[in-house]
């Protein structure tokens, strides 16, 4: 699988004008997913770091196209004008799609089997059974440990998806109570790996 090398990444950061808060995010969620997917390789868990990493810093890259505002909460932002009219543009050009299938879009020419994570990504946000790879599953459970730039419980993060996107989840009638289930257990599942527990997550990483 050809990926991209993590400054080419910082490139995209730059080209599509990434909001400053979804950076930062972007930024949490690697330095997490780098460290839980190291700790699990030395026990011999099957991830593979070299995905993990242009992964986990991409999954969210193009968010804004999924936002009315850059500035709606969790935010409270106040974006540059350049990343205003890269969101207006991608709004437009994108109109009615989702930020993992852009993604897929903006990288299968150069990384096709990369790209394709993203679709996985995708299905995997609507039904918590879909057959995807372990570094999809991974990062969507490192995603779901994160609420801006800090590290919370999957239970914190949860209810602040349903507050945010109920509406949604209940339109594309998205099973939660079992996405929700198939969550704790993952959780459950790569946790019994390790020697610290699962609330000692954000003590362990080092952010700053």
């Amino acid at each position: 699988m050809k990926l991209p090398p993590l400054p080419y990444c910082q490139e995209l950061f730059n080209q599509y004008q990434v909001p400053g808060t979804v950076r930062e995010h972007c930024k949490t969620v690697h330095k997490v997913a780098v460290f839980l997917a190291e700790e699990l390789v030395k026990q011999g868990y099957p991830l593979n770091i070299n995905i993990v990493k242009p992964f986990s810093l991409l999954h969210d890259f193009t968010k804004a196209v999924v936002l009315e505002r850059l500035t709606d909460p969790p935010y409270n932002y106040q974006p540059k004008k350049e990343e205003i009219e890269m969101h207006r543009q991608l709004r437009e050009q994108y109109k009615g799609m989702s930020e993992t299938k852009v993604a897929h879009l903006l990288l299968q020419d150069e990384f096709p089997e990369f790209a394709q994570l993203f679709l996985e990504l995708d299905e995997l946000t609507r039904n918590p059974h879909a057959k995807v790879s372990e570094e999809t599953k991974f990062i969507h459970y490192v995603d779901w440990r994160v609420l801006g730039n800090r590290v919370v419980s999957l239970a914190t993060r949860l209810e602040y998806i349903y507050n945010k996107y109920g509406s949604w989840i209940r339109k594309k009638s998205i099973d939660w109570e079992a996405t929700k289930q198939e969550q704790f257990d993952y959780e459950r599942k790569i946790f019994n790996c390790l020697s610290f527990k699962v609330e000692e997550l954000g003590e362990k990483v080092k952010l700053n």
